[in-house]
């Protein structure tokens, strides 16, 4: 394994990747596949365009197609520290927390100098209940970038995992004062200090912030969400999600407001959202258990069968799962 995908000094097509990194920075993601793709008609072997086209379809959320480009780079040019982080990125979307932490692992030992496979680690651990592990991963991302929310924001959710609300609170402070205008580093502030209150008062505060201090801030939404879900609230819960959905409109809303919809036992509503949400990622597993669960509960076989159908070219690496569902389905009736 290599350590770069470059050597210094001006290399062919480096200028169309300098492009498409700015207008993956700007957002601008299907003008930076247009200008990544076009590089790589001439180019077919340029890593350094394969590592880029499959970072911006990770954030697109075109894992196979990522997945393709990844492979392609790495048979050009070994893998690097960029190319396993992009892998250890892919395999977290998946929620294949181990895969992802030997990923990140690779890029740090590949000389990764940032703090992000350092984080995710940290975070990969934390999900697979290791917490030393995790612990120990997000303490060296805060040595190397001290002003850095990340490993903060990860020791906070180890403390608080482990009942130690001052220190969560702690943490969640460095991250905040690391990224002041950081939605997600307050939102957990917030929360952390929150919970310290009687329970009854807990969501009243976070609403008087929502009114006043913190108005738009969807993350604290997100909290507001949990407060009124630990209250044993699903409807208010489901209200509090929708909001933030229509404020955002990105898929992890909808897949809150769909699953806290499941809770609530609103299951026509859900249904419809759930297949909203296998649609921005069919490769979901969790998404997809619960959509067929409920569709089965439901009764509604046909509209399963149909969803599946629609989206089975889309499902890369859990095609087998949308083939064996359909294959237990009854068929359609001849008309």
């Amino acid at each position: 394994m290599r350590r770069g995908l470059v050597s210094s000094g001006k290399v062919p097509g480096y200028d169309e990747v300098d492009e498409a990194i700015r207008l993956q920075r700007a957002g601008e993601l299907d003008k930076a596949v247009i200008v990544l793709e076009g590089l790589l008609t001439r180019q077919p072997s340029n890593a350094l365009a394969l590592a880029h086209l499959a970072d911006v379809q990770i954030r697109r959320g075109r894992r196979t197609e990522a997945a393709q480009c990844l492979d392609r780079a790495d048979a050009a040019a070994g893998t690097t520290a960029y190319t396993a982080r992009l892998r250890g990125d892919l395999h977290y979307k998946g929620e294949r927390f181990a895969e992802a932490a030997r990923c990140y692992q690779d890029a740090d030992a590949l000389g990764d100098k940032g703090t992000w496979s350092l984080v995710q680690l940290a975070r990969c651990r934390l999900r697979l209940r290791d917490i030393e592990g995790a612990r120990g991963a997000a303490s060296r991302a805060v040595e190397r970038q001290p002003n850095e929310p990340g490993g903060w924001l990860v020791l906070g959710d180890i403390a608080k995992r482990e009942g130690r609300l001052t220190d969560a609170e702690a943490m969640y402070s460095r991250a905040h004062e690391a990224a002041p205008h950081d939605d997600f580093a307050y939102a957990k502030l917030v929360e952390a200090r929150v919970l310290a209150l009687p329970a009854e008062a807990r969501a009243r505060e976070v609403e008087v912030l929502l009114r006043t201090t913190a108005r738009g801030n969807t993350q604290l939404q997100g909290v507001l969400a949990k407060l009124r879900a630990d209250e044993g609230d699903p409807d208010q819960a489901a209200d509090v999600w929708a909001k933030t959905l229509a404020a955002k409109g990105d898929a992890y809303s909808r897949r809150m407001y769909a699953f806290s919809l499941l809770k609530a036992g609103r299951t026509d509503e859900a249904a419809m959202l759930l297949a909203q949400c296998l649609a921005d990622d069919p490769a979901n597993i969790i998404v997809f258990r619960n959509y067929v669960n409920l569709q089965h509960k439901r009764v509604a076989l046909a509209e399963l069968r149909q969803t599946l159908e629609e989206l089975l070219p889309r499902a890369g690496a859990r095609a087998g799962a949308f083939h064996g569902e359909l294959r237990k389905l009854p068929l359609p009736e001849a008309n």
